[in-house]
């Protein structure tokens, strides 16, 4: 099979993979929903009365841990498990005889596990919290008043849509979070041939746990018995240093997906 890229075996390979993935799939994202579904439920009936009164001041703090914490799961699960059968021997031999070359098959798995599951999980979340927070502003409004470092007044909705919700501009350089796991899940799923999510995310655990732990060691032996003087360069501003991390995190990505396709092509040699 030719690797050149042939955009109607794409396109065929696509409706192919949603034949035996995509049962499994909307199965995961239906979960994902009833349990979206079900934090806000708990939290709507538990804080009803402060709801009337308008008083449930923390009511949708719950949203960002929740919105963080299951999204990368999810991400993680699809990506370990689209090339799971690979470790299967009977199952294997069927997917490596499918007529399409290793390019457009890791293509398909980046569409599948990047764009689909992403695209699927924002569209989920943001209709059911644009449904119980709709429902929630039948009850009025929760507006905070506050003063700015500035002095200037202003005020903030507490009680507005989740895509509305304004964060730190440093948050979004972690933007690349679930494309790097991604990426991380996704090879661990073709090298790994049995418990391939378990042994990628030991493998994930153990290996922070050392680069963690010989920073800190790195860091402690260059600044021991010495004074830190903090200059207004460029490595002062926070800002510089997310970008940095944003900008390693996606070169690695990069690579890691590099690697994951040459291991997908040897186990079609």
């Amino acid at each position: 099979m030719s690797n050149i890229f042939n955009s109607t075996r794409f396109l065929g390979l696509i409706r192919r993979q949603w034949i035996g993935f995509g049962r499994i799939y909307l199965m995961s994202i239906g979960i994902i929903a009833g349990v979206i579904f079900g934090f806000y439920a708990v939290n709507f009936a538990s804080n009803y009365d402060g709801m009337k009164n308008q008083t449930a001041y923390s009511l949708l703090n719950f949203r960002t841990p929740l919105f963080c914490i299951l999204g990368l799961f999810f991400v993680t699960v699809v990506s370990s498990s689209y090339f799971a059968d690979l470790g299967k021997k009977t199952r294997a031999i069927f997917e490596l005889m499918i007529p399409a070359s290793q390019l457009e098959k890791f293509l398909v798995s980046l569409f599948y596990t990047v764009v689909v599951s992403i695209g699927s999980y924002l569209l989920v979340f943001y209709l059911i919290d644009l449904a119980f927070v709709a429902y929630l502003k039948g009850f009025g409004s929760m507006v905070l008043n506050q003063t700015a470092s500035t002095g200037k007044a202003g005020s903030i909705d507490l009680w507005q849509y989740f895509y509305k919700v304004q964060y730190p501009h440093s948050a979004y350089y972690f933007y690349f979070a679930p494309i790097l796991l991604n990426a991380i899940f996704l090879l661990g799923g073709i090298v790994f041939q049995n418990y391939q999510y378990v042994k990628t995310a030991i493998s994930v655990v153990i290996y922070c746990v050392v680069w963690i732990c010989f920073f800190v060691y790195l860091i402690k032996m260059q600044t021991q018995d010495t004074v830190g003087v903090m200059g207004n360069n460029y490595w002062s501003d926070s800002n510089h240093i997310f970008a940095l991390i944003g900008a390693g995190a996606l070169f690695l990505t990069l690579v890691l997906w590099c690697v994951a396709f040459l291991r997908l092509k040897e186990k079609e040699i």
